[in-house]
């Protein structure tokens, strides 16, 4: 009996626990919705996880021995668990896209609620004090069947959903890291790694519900009792309220055509190479004149050693469309903007290893690099050797 009121007690300091930090969280992201510029996809999205956390919770309180709510509304609270999934795909996509929009077609996303309203209509056209099992009631066998395969069916379903949204969510990352490439010439802070954390947290907290009821189901006792109980509901608004909180979409909104324009642009034509544009805007010597063009503006001026540089500042520079830039570094160079300046930069820094006697974290400042672990991967990736290395071969 000790052993339950603790684990009650646990339970219900774990729900009041993840209550507050949601309600905190979605207060805040209220007033950033309010203070920050569109677009506002990223604030809207964590909106809608932690409401969807927060009637959760509310959900468990109702439901306990603190409170008393009219069963009617038990286990409806579940019609919105593909919440958490769906949220956090829109969470991604607007973090992963230089101006995110909702489309007609994005009305697929409401498929997961109906599905799994489908599924749980038997046990929810029960009478609340049957559902809760507060009462016993008369229950045909074929019903009775007709309700376990909805519940089962149910668990299947939120299986597919965490498979199905956690497999976009990853695929937007991936690709990601592959356009921010083709824009930036510093990538600290635009990776989104913290995201990847994000979900495969929100996945293992999944994972761990679904295993959790499957073995309840088989009669086995929860994993989620005592402390564990209070560490697993805290966790999930806490790590995600941090960022939700912080985050900015990494793309600005230049780049959407650039990038639209380069994926459309690598897809090889029928008989040709992959590496060649498919539907180029320039002819060959348009591209070597370009290529020229670059490569003395970028000697001459040193435009590498700007820490800020993308792709928009250095097609200013050079007086060509980002996209033609773009479209040169690929087919006439065969490397991505980070790539080109960053082989800029090593090179520069190689030149000033062995010129100069300027420290190594001085020299990585002034060829443009913002961290001296960037700087020294960067290096040994170029050269196969450390920085100190290079200095110590080629210093006379």
């Amino acid at each position: 009996m000790m052993e339950i009121h603790e684990n009650l007690y646990w339970e219900h300091l774990g729900v009041a626990g993840a209550l507050a930090v949601s309600v905190f969280v979605l207060l805040g992201l209220l007033m950033r919705l309010r203070e920050s510029p569109p677009p506002k996809m990223h604030i809207w999205a964590m909106i809608a996880f932690f409401a969807v956390n927060i009637f959760d919770a509310i959900n468990s309180f109702a439901f306990s021995d603190v409170f008393s709510v009219s069963n009617r509304f038990f286990r409806w609270n579940d019609v919105i668990i593909p919440g958490f999934m769906v949220s956090l795909y829109f969470f991604v996509r607007a973090l992963t896209h230089s101006a995110p929009t909702l489309h007609q077609q994005d009305a697929v996303h409401l498929l997961p609620f109906a599905l799994g309203l489908f599924c749980l209509t038997p046990t929810l056209l029960l009478p609340g004090d049957m559902r809760r099992g507060v009462v016993d009631g008369a229950i045909s066998d074929t019903y009775q069947q007709l309700i376990n395969v909805g519940e089962t069916a149910f668990w299947i379903l939120w299986i597919a959903i965490l498979t199905f949204y956690g497999t976009l969510c990853i695929k937007r990352l991936v690709h990601h890291k592959q356009n921010i490439r083709h824009v930036f010439s510093d990538l600290e802070g635009r990776t989104l790694r913290w995201l990847d954390g994000l979900v495969a947290t929100i996945l293992i907290l999944a994972a761990i519900v679904i295993i959790d009821e499957v073995r309840q189901l088989m009669g086995a006792a929860s994993i989620r009792d005592g402390i564990w109980s209070l560490l697993y509901d805290v966790t999930l608004p806490v790590s995600f309220g941090i960022f939700a909180l912080r985050a900015n979409p990494p793309l600005p909104d230049w780049s959407e055509q650039v990038l639209a324009e380069t994926k459309k642009l690598e897809t090889p034509m029928r008989g040709t190479s992959p590496s060649r544009y498919a539907r180029s805007g320039l002819r060959p010597e348009d591209i070597d004149r370009l290529a020229l063009r670059l490569e003395h503006r970028m000697t001459d001026g040193q435009l590498w050693r700007d820490h800020g540089l993308n792709l928009r500042t250095l097609a200013s520079a050079i007086s060509i469309p980002p996209i033609h830039l773009s479209e040169v570094l690929n087919t006439k160079l065969g490397m991505s903007f980070y790539d080109y300046v960053n082989q800029c930069r090593i090179r520069d820094a190689c030149e000033l290893l062995i010129q100069s006697d300027t420290s190594i974290i001085e020299i990585s400042e002034t060829v443009g690099f913002n961290a001296k672990s960037t700087f020294n991967t960067s290096f040994k990736k170029v050269t196969d050797r450390t920085p100190s290395q290079w200095r110590a071969t080629h210093k006379p």
